[in-house]
């Protein structure tokens, strides 16, 4: 009898711990969320990853609708490499692309670090190799001049062209609309500025503010050495799509 008291005590205790504590996390909301991350983290990096993504990014996006745009990513093991979470091979994101029922459109996109010249000045350049839809499908829009189209997108190296990010613009050239149609030398090679992406949009990646979009036919030119772009046993590229109105990411 005696232990049974005490099971029956000891339970009475945690459940009054549990109820005080679960008043003081409603009384803090902030906190609560902060530890509920942090348990995730430790619990579940893939769900909390895609948590944060889709609580701090997605959603938040200067983009049209941005609760119908979704991240994609394959799974299981392949032979070839793997360049980091959640990314797919080319091929895999053109198969979505030009197959898949449920989206109104699927985009790919690679940050890289390059060089970029102009006006005699060289400097390292964080650039965005993106595919030819990646902004109508955002719904994202120009500042000045114009932004990509698939048409800038066709052939492999075939299309040499640029879109600045808005800070860049101001900061490197003082948003000077002068810019647009002029030439800079991206990782050696002529690249024709064709417009500017529309304040506030700094790309799709937390920390991560891209200072030119290129095409993503290019890959060859800013990647040098490794051609990728028909690999499918490469995993390189992170794919988004954009879902109808009849499907749901919940």
């Amino acid at each position: 009898m005696d232990g049974e008291v005490r099971h029956y005590l000891t339970m009475r205790t945690i459940l009054q711990d549990i109820r005080f504590a679960l008043r003081g996390l409603a009384k803090a909301p902030v906190f609560t969320a902060v530890a509920v991350l942090s348990l995730a983290l430790g619990i579940g990096a893939n769900t909390a990853i895609f948590s944060l993504l889709d609580q701090l990014l997605l959603r938040l996006l200067p983009i049209r609708n941005p609760g119908e745009i979704v991240q994609m990513a394959a799974r299981g093991s392949h032979y070839g490499s793997n360049w980091g979470l959640n990314s797919m091979s080319y091929p895999m994101y053109r198969d979505f692309r030009d197959k898949a029922q449920a989206f109104d459109g699927i985009v790919a996109r690679k940050s890289v670090t390059t060089s970029l010249g102009y006006s005699g000045q060289v400097e390292r350049t964080r650039a965005e190799l993106v595919t030819g839809n990646f902004f109508e499908v955002l719904g994202v829009g120009a500042a000045a001049g114009r932004l990509l189209t698939p048409q800038d997108d066709v052939k492999a190296l075939g299309h040499p062209v640029a879109v600045l990010g808005y800070n860049y613009w101001k900061s490197r050239f003082a948003g000077n609309p002068a810019i647009i149609g002029q030439n800079l030398v991206v990782a050696n090679n002529q690249y024709t500025v064709l417009g500017v992406v529309q304040d506030g949009f700094d790309g799709v990646e937390v920390g991560i503010a891209p200072e030119i979009y290129v095409p993503i036919a290019m890959q060859e030119q800013l990647i040098p050495g490794r051609n990728i772009l028909e690999n499918r046993r490469q995993r390189w590229v992170i794919v988004f799509a954009r879902l109808k109105p009849d499907f749901t990411a919940e």
